[in-house]
């Protein structure tokens, strides 16, 4: 299967999912990741267009951990919206990996990026699917089943599934590990270590599923039914 991730800035996939597409990847299924903006307002000072550049370099090297294929979409960070060129610039990428999953930010969480990077991918599907909607490359033929994300801190909506990720949880690390910039930036302003946070949200979400550590998640729901559970790595007997 072709497995896509998308985040609306670089590090929200790994924080989220890096320890499900690391399942995926083991046992042989192809990995893409989509970052929808360039991260460049992610750092205390400096100039835009450098960091946007050690961004999307953090991106590539985590990536690189499972040979995973990235997408840079480069929308300015804190400014992505739901427009006609988003979703046709992310319908393209669609229609470039033709996945058979798709894992996409809750629509609650607490960034208005985040908020609108889960419109956008949901928004996006029919018009990758329609012939009339023409881009560099074909419709895809059938929709991928589609997945929400865990949201940031386990606030808000409850997740209907769980992964277990306690055998590549240090694979989600050492993807996390890539985004240097942004660990040290966290330490600096909020004194908060983001793999120390990821390991306490995969104990609690582990907790609730009886495994060492896991991640979560929900299905959308629309018409038509959406039957994503079976294509989710399963849980141990």
């Amino acid at each position: 299967m072709n497995v896509l991730a998308v985040g609306a800035h670089p590090d929200d996939v790994e924080i989220l999912c890096a320890g499900t597409l690391a399942r995926y990847r083991r046992t042989g299924h192809a990995v893409g990741i989509c970052v929808l903006t360039n991260g460049d307002l992610g750092a205390p000072d400096g100039e835009k267009v450098e960091i946007a550049a050690v961004r999307a370099r953090e991106a590539r090297r985590s990536a690189d951990v499972l040979d995973a294929r990235l997408f840079l979409l480069g929308e300015p960070d804190g400014f992505l919206f739901d427009s006609p060129e988003t979703r046709i610039a992310f319908a393209e990428v669609l229609r470039a990996f033709r996945p058979d999953i798709l894992f996409i930010p809750d629509p609650h969480d607490y960034h208005p990026d985040h908020r609108a990077a889960s419109a956008i991918a949901l928004n996006s599907l029919q018009l990758a699917a329609s012939p009339l909607q023409r881009t560099e490359s074909a419709a895809i033929e059938s929709l991928p089943a589609v997945f929400y994300m865990d949201t940031l801190a386990l606030v808000g909506a409850t997740p209907r599934r769980w992964v277990d990720i306690s055998e590549t949880l240090d694979t989600k690390l050492d993807m996390l590990r890539a985004h240097r910039s942004q660990n040290d930036w966290l330490r600096c302003t909020d004194g908060t270590d983001y793999l120390d946070y990821v390991v306490k949200q995969a104990r609690l979400r582990g907790l609730q599923c009886g495994t060492a550590a896991a991640e979560a998640f929900r299905v959308p729901e629309y018409f038509p039914i959406n039957h994503a559970a079976s294509t989710l790595p399963e849980l141990p007997a």
